[in-house]
């Protein structure tokens, strides 16, 4: 089979320029705008920094182990450790209900892009069943990524604590961090290969046949297993489409004096900004997928959700 990596891209470029400016519409970017914001914005797919003035110097500079014994005095205090008990409490309750509005807000935003539609309540009730399983698949799979870190990370700790409690260095503490980060590595690479797959490939299976994630990757993992090189190219290709586009935010950032940034860090308008890319990008892994056959092509026929089953129906 031959598969072709830059045709797919130039037919998701080709429908974005049909969604957005064939004929351009306010509407249109308003609403497929906010569905972007939906699926990766929330889950975290924008981030940014922020970093003081460069003309404040600090007075006195604060050794590693005198600032853990400060943290450590601060949150000894039982006042303060049940604060940062209740802060951190509500800190992931709302990352949990943002990451499954993000869930949800993928099948949206692949609708939009599969239909060439703006449209934001009819595929976010549509794809509830769809989205529900996403979600939970997603948090399994990030809480066995988290064990999987700190099993790595359990036998360096005691010899990485000694770049932080004694004044003087020590080899042995940077000996243990670059092993912790190499035995690492792999877990990471494997992380994110998992999270482009997932996006790319199994949410758009779910999407056309209705599926549970565990079910949609079922399916993918055949169509892996078969062609392995051609998967992992993609990646690659994915790796440096972000690079230019990284590239790209940076020329038109400076050239305006900075207003680019504010633009794109901005949440909703940065991805109202950013839609001919992000929506490229969005038909990119499902036109890649549709190469391998008529079961993976979500733009050949309209998707397939089962309905409830009715009452007395065996």
């Amino acid at each position: 089979m031959n598969i072709a990596f830059i045709a797919p891209l130039q037919r998701a470029w080709a429908r974005m320029q049909r969604m957005l400016f064939r004929p351009f519409r306010l509407e249109t970017w308003a609403v497929m705008g906010f569905a972007a914001f939906l699926s990766d914005y929330l889950s975290g797919g924008a981030t940014g920094s922020y970093g003081g003035s460069s003309h404040w110097r600090p007075r006195h500079r604060m050794i590693p182990h005198e600032a853990m014994q400060r943290v450590w005095d601060f949150i000894r205090d039982p006042a303060m450790l049940g604060l940062v008990i209740g802060i951190g409490v509500v800190a992931l309750a709302v990352a949990v209900v943002l990451q499954w509005v993000s869930c949800r807000g993928r099948f949206v935003f692949l609708d939009n892009v599969v239909q060439e539609r703006a449209a934001i309540t009819a595929p976010w009730a549509r794809f509830k069943r769809q989205g529900d399983s996403l979600f939970v698949w997603t948090l399994l799979f990030w809480l066995v990524i988290g064990c999987a870190v700190l099993v790595i990370a359990l036998p360096f700790l005691a010899s990485m604590r000694s770049l932080f409690n004694e004044e003087e260095f020590h080899w042995a503490g940077l000996l243990s961090m670059a092993g912790f980060m190499f035995m690492a590595i792999p877990v990471v690479l494997a992380a994110a290969y998992t999270a482009l797959f997932l996006n790319n490939f199994v949410v758009p299976i779910m999407y056309q046949h209705g599926l549970t994630a565990t079910a949609a990757w079922g399916r993918f993992l055949t169509l892996l297993r078969a062609h392995p090189v051609s998967f992992i190219a993609y990646g690659v290709l994915r790796i440096a489409l972000y690079l230019a586009i990284g590239f790209s935010v940076m020329v038109v950032g400076f050239s305006t004096c900075c207003i680019g940034f504010v633009l794109v860090a901005t949440p909703y308008v940065g991805q109202v900004f950013l839609l001919p890319v992000m929506a490229t990008l969005r038909g990119f892994g499902p036109e890649f997928l549709a190469q391998f056959g008529p079961e993976f092509d979500v733009f050949a026929a309209p998707s397939v959700v089962p309905a409830a089953p009715q009452a007395g129906t065996p």
